[in-house]
């Protein structure tokens, strides 16, 4: 009896474990995979790896035995990379040809527990700038979807540069994929052997390109070159997520894009986007974020918050979306030109409402704070409030009439700063402009707008860094005493307050 009782516990208790483990986990078969010690001849178990991935390329170059593993696909499957070891670049692309579905995800990824040399580093795809076939790296098509990539290192991509615009990407999932998640990842130092001229691919080149997710990831060329008559010139080009769902908790830099049309951007660090190859093609303009196509999605534009976005000189315009946006909580300092730049597409509604609202803009470098292209008339309304702008004196805002209430703009409780004065009350740089003291002139001096907290918005009742905003809101993107005293980690309805 004894026994039995004994039998039923432990059994009670693997299924509660087992039940609480992720859908991928419960339903789908799990392999590894270890170039260096693998066979494809192997079943895939941990004890006798494969040597190469099903989807990657089966020729001998990658393989070595010239054939894939014996493979048939089940949604929820998991595919576990070996931690430290790296596939060439002969192995790619690999074409995911079957995915996972909303309640079994396919899993490609890692176990920290499993790798080679003295600690764990992520498996990585080293191109050792090798064009993959189809110029793209990782590649899902119209069967794909629901797959989860994690831990993945993408590094060496080679680019051709005679393609067409959008045809070159680290990860490209086709527009029916859904349900894809990237994340903890690091793509970087994408390169080519050609020289760069107008329309060859600078801006897609080492991107990520689909209605993906992407979480916690590092995308980067600072060891990116091409060739110049002849010559190795270090350059920065390409590299952003395209038309991508959502971007969150990532670091973006040293490329010529961050977020491209994608519709939520937030709770990431974007620095030295750089229009790196203009010095040869003058035609070339950038942006840190964009999206300019007409009326956004279908509830309105870019939701933009909660980033912390500098030293960006270079660029044309560092967040450039249709004024129907929703544009909050962002710090941003030492950009190029114009740093928020609303655009009116065209055939636009008179019902839409935009928000450009808590964010910290330092704009004493020369640059405007905030403005509007000249694209079309306005329609709909702007509310532009809540803003902390620090100037030099020049002019906060272009064709805005000086950021007065003209039209359709709801302009209220803006504090704009001289530099000087920002500096005796403590918002620098160095603290990334939170406020230090109580008595900081954005402190308590905000419109609340709870009432606004929802949708697009859903973050504006928290501060950037996630503290809720108190009874009494503060100007810009922070509330007094949410941060340490070392740099933060990743009103009454007046028109305008002036110090």
């Amino acid at each position: 009896m004894v026994r039995r009782i004994t039998l039923i516990v432990a059994l009670i208790t693997v299924l509660i474990g087992f039940a609480s483990l992720p859908a991928a986990a419960q339903s789908g078969r799990t392999f590894y995979i270890d170039y260096a010690g693998g066979s494809n001849s192997n079943p895939g178990t941990q004890a006798a790896p494969w040597k190469t991935h099903p989807f990657m390329q089966s020729a001998s170059a990658c393989t070595g035995a010239g054939s894939a593993p014996t493979y048939s696909h089940q949604a929820g499957d998991r595919f576990i990379f070996k931690g430290g070891e790296s596939w060439p670049g002969a192995c790619f692309q690999m074409q995911i040809q079957a995915g996972g579905n909303s309640s079994a995800q396919d899993y490609y990824g890692v176990d920290q527990s499993w790798f080679t040399g003295g600690s764990w580093t992520r498996p990585k795809f080293d191109l050792n700038y090798v064009v993959p076939t189809g110029n793209v790296v990782i590649y899902g098509n119209s069967g794909s979807g629901y797959e989860i990539f994690d831990n993945l290192e993408i590094a060496h991509q080679g680019i051709t540069v005679n393609g067409v615009y959008g045809t070159q990407q680290a990860y490209q999932l086709a527009s029916g994929s859904t349900g894809v998640i990237i994340k903890n990842g690091y793509i970087h130092d994408w390169a080519t052997s050609g020289t760069i001229t107008h329309g060859s691919l600078q801006y897609s080149a080492g991107s990520i390109w689909g209605a993906v997710t992407l979480d916690s990831t590092e995308i980067e060329d600072s060891g990116g070159f091409h060739y110049v008559n002849g010559v190795k010139t270090a350059v920065r080009f390409g590299g952003a997520c395209q038309n991508c769902a959502e971007v969150k908790n990532s670091k973006i830099h040293d490329t010529m894009a961050g977020c491209f049309t994608v519709f939520n951007c937030h709770d990431s660090e974007f620095y030295n986007i750089t229009a790196g190859v203009q010095v040869y093609d003058t035609n070339i303009h950038t942006q840190v974020i964009e999206d300019d196509q007409p009326s956004g999605t279908s509830s309105g534009g870019m939701s933009v918050y909660n980033n912390v976005i500098h030293d960006n000189v270079p660029v044309g315009v560092t967040i450039y979306v249709p004024y129907n946006s929703n544009v909050y909580n962002n710090v941003m300092w030492n950009n190029g030109n114009k740093q928020i730049m609303l655009t009116y597409p065209g055939n636009d509604s008179t019902s839409k409402v935009g928000y450009v609202t808590n964010n910290t803009v330092d704009c004493s470098n020369g640059t405007y704070c905030v403005g509007m292209d000249n694209k079309t008339a306005g329609l709909g309304t702007l509310n532009l409030q809540n803003n902390h702008w620090i100037t030099n004196g020049a002019a906060t805002c272009f064709n805005l009439s000086g950021c007065l209430n003209i039209g359709n703009i709801v302009n209220a409780n803006n504090v704009t700063m001289s530099t000087s004065t920002a500096a005796s009350q403590g918002y620098t740089n160095l603290n990334w402009y939170a406020p230090t003291s109580s008595s900081g002139g954005t402190v308590g001096r905000a419109l609340d707008l709870a009432n606004l907290c929802s949708g697009g918005l859903g973050a504006l009742c928290s501060d950037r860094l996630h503290a809720a905003r108190l009874t009494s809101w503060d100007v810009g993107a922070y509330e007094f005493g949410s941060q340490t005293t070392s740099k933060p980690n990743p009103p009454g309805n007046l028109n305008a307050i002036v110090q």
